[in-house]
């Protein structure tokens, strides 16, 4: 139970950063949600995803379009959950020169898809920039309760 007065996060904000770029990117949609929690996944405890009514996953892509290791584990363990309450978004950063671009993300969309209310991806491309800027925010909108 909240005490009087503390703050009620509605969205989860999980990601994973090898370089800084999707933190960056984690970083900014957060403050665009008031009522956001930013957890780096190694922090979140998924035994809590109940306690939201949004989850925002972040994640940079590996090698040729795969998921990193400490997101494949949050990914598992999440499509177990029963999560089809959730408006869920999916966001990352990658390289464009490669065959899969941000195919993390593509990978933890198709899975939202099916077990949760898929709201909509993003992909930028390294570090944001100030052009990608009317993008994050359209996608950050998505989830204003």
């Amino acid at each position: 139970m909240l005490a009087m007065g503390s703050m009620s996060y509605k969205t989860a904000i999980v990601h994973h950063s090898a370089g800084g770029n999707t933190k960056a990117l984690a970083e900014v949609i957060a403050s665009l949600l008031p009522n956001a929690k930013l957890f780096r996944v190694i922090e979140f405890d998924t035994q809590t995803v109940h306690e939201y009514d949004s989850l925002i996953v972040g994640t940079y892509t590996w090698g040729n379009g795969e998921l990193p290791a400490r997101m494949s584990a949050f990914y598992a363990e999440l499509e177990q959950m029963p999560i089809s309450h959730l408006k869920t978004g999916v966001f990352g950063t990658g390289e464009t020169n490669y065959n899969h671009f941000c195919g993390a993300v593509d990978q933890f969309r198709d899975m939202l898809f099916a077990n949760s209310q898929l709201v909509a991806t993003l992909k930028i491309e390294q570090l944001y920039q100030e052009t990608d800027l009317h993008r994050i925010k359209k996608f950050a909108s998505l989830f204003k309760n």
